[in-house]
């Protein structure tokens, strides 16, 4: 069946002759040919200015080859022709992510998530894949494990999704810290408990917080490490979480 077009883009002069130059550009990149694929899309630019497809095309062929400061030059002026095209945003936020600018990278993906039609599924999961990395890398993890979560609800067979979320988080589903994980889902059971009581949902002020964590921190001390110990790494899961509901810290 023959590819339909957009009217906007079949209006396009030279419509032909820059679908063909996408068409040839594509293949040199599938050959790894990266300095023809973009003197073709240099070419393709000249008939097709200001077309933000096109730039984010070139614009992904050096970050194919690590050049991300000159992929973050034609993305810029992709996001200037039109600053709503997602994929412009989108690897923006890739190339954000690749030279460690990652709260900018978070808000890049954030843009082309706002502009990704509702029905480009596979292409949100994506976003959603990539956005969880650049949150874990600035240690919100919380967010991060729940942008994996998402991206698996548009894309159950996102592989990356998949392996973050198995690699990343530990046996009680929370991010997963080595040598603390126990400790911080003790506390994490404390926190939860200690603002039931209260009848909140969140702690008054960052004073109260520490109150908390604090005591809890005593407990931990006094109680389940004198007796468990390394027992703990024997016990399962659920054990576990038994045991740390069990245990009072504000009687």
């Amino acid at each position: 069946m023959p590819r339909k077009f957009p009217d906007a883009i079949r209006n396009i002069p030279n419509f032909k002759e820059r679908a063909m130059g996408i068409e040839l550009a594509a293949r040199k990149v599938f050959e790894k040919d990266y300095e023809e694929a973009k003197r073709v899309f240099a070419r393709v630019l000249e008939i097709s200015p200001n077309d933000a497809h096109v730039l984010c095309l070139l614009a992904n062929v050096f970050i194919l080859e690590g050049n991300f400061k000159k992929a973050k030059e034609w993305l810029n002026k992709a996001l200037l022709t039109n600053p709503d095209y997602p994929w412009a945003s989108y690897h923006m936020g890739v190339v954000y992510h690749e030279l460690g600018e990652f709260e900018k990278s978070i808000k890049m993906y954030e843009n082309a998530l706002e502009h990704f039609s509702k029905n480009d599924k596979d292409e949100i999961a994506d976003t959603y894949q990539n956005m969880g990395c650049s949150l874990w890398e600035i240690k919100r993890r919380e967010e991060a494990i729940e942008a994996w979560k998402t991206c698996l609800k548009y894309n159950p067979r996102q592989r990356y999704a998949r392996e973050n979320l198995k690699d990343f988080t530990n046996q009680y589903g929370m991010p997963s810290v080595p040598m603390f994980d126990d400790y911080y889902a003790f506390t994490d059971i404390q926190n939860k408990e200690y603002l039931a009581s209260k009848g909140k949902e969140s702690f008054d002020d960052i004073e109260e917080e520490r109150l908390v964590l604090h005591k809890s921190g005593e407990t931990w001390n006094d109680k389940i490490v004198p007796k468990y110990g390394i027992k703990l790494d024997r016990m399962k899961t659920k054990d576990k979480i038994k045991l740390f509901k069990d245990t009072k810290v504000f009687d």
